[in-house]
């Protein structure tokens, strides 16, 4: 059955503002925030919306629907067993969807974070085990929080943003496919939106760790998740790395 949805799976740090876009982008004043240290989202959840794509040609713009998975924040820590549970939330959800496949990955990283720690690095190279190299250039990275900074900052931190889009094409070639920052200005969501509406419904290539899923569909899940690329780099983790390893203005 082919995908009639861009479904796009929303991957980062508890607290880096997933449901905040996720609000942005549907229009639902009512999705719940995250306050204090702690998450909101403790398991997926999904949001179905239609959205206006307006073509360049300034026609009629075109409806195209969407959903939303909104996953559990990443560990700020090097918690192995608190992200294999995110992996197996992500798994659950991808196995409700059943054949319809993710269209992309947005994945999340906070412009207040003047350095990539190896909590980041890791979550960085957790994400590109869930996507895989041939779907890699359907992930957007994108920077958030730029609405809780004092505008005398501005300046810096679009040049920390633009080191760190530098860095990172450097650390991964093959994506993500853009990089943008959210303002959470009700305009900055449509970039992201507008760039996967572009890149259509289906992938040329499936998500790499919803195909290993299907691969193992006769395990049970947690033994599934285990098996796949994503679950091999949490569990074959041998030791804890500590301090950064980029610095930005």
């Amino acid at each position: 059955m082919a995908s009639s949805n861009v479904v796009i799976l929303l991957i980062g740090l508890h607290g880096v503002g997933k449901s905040t876009f996720t609000r942005a982008a549907t229009g639902r004043g009512n999705i719940e925030l995250g306050r204090g240290i702690g998450p909101c989202t403790m398991r997926c959840n999904t949001y179905a919306f239609d959205y206006a794509v307006q073509s360049n040609d300034r026609s009629r713009p075109q409806n195209l629907k969407f959903t939303i998975i909104d996953t559990p924040g990443l560990a700020d820590k090097n918690t192995k067993d608190e992200n294999l549970e995110v992996l197996q939330n992500i798994a659950d959800q991808l196995r409700t969807l059943g054949q319809e496949q993710v269209s992309g990955v947005i994945y999340f990283h906070s412009i207040q974070n003047v350095r990539l720690h190896g909590v980041d690095m890791d979550n960085l190279r957790l994400l590109q085990a869930i996507s895989g190299a041939s779907f890699f250039h359907r992930v957007a990275f994108v920077t958030t929080r730029w609405d809780c900074m004092e505008d005398s900052e501005y300046d810096t931190l679009v040049t920390r943003h633009n080191e760190l889009v530098e860095a990172l094409k450097r650390m991964f070639p093959s994506g993500p496919g853009i990089f943008t920052p959210f303002h959470n200005d009700g305009e900055s969501h449509r970039h992201v939106l507008n760039y996967f509406a572009r890149k259509g419904i289906v992938a040329e290539e499936p998500l790499l760790f919803a195909k290993e899923l299907e691969s193992y569909k006769r395990r049970r899940l947690s033994s599934a998740v285990k098996h796949t690329t994503a679950g091999k780099e949490l569990t074959s983790k041998k030791k804890v790395r500590k301090g950064g390893i980029c610095s930005f203005l």
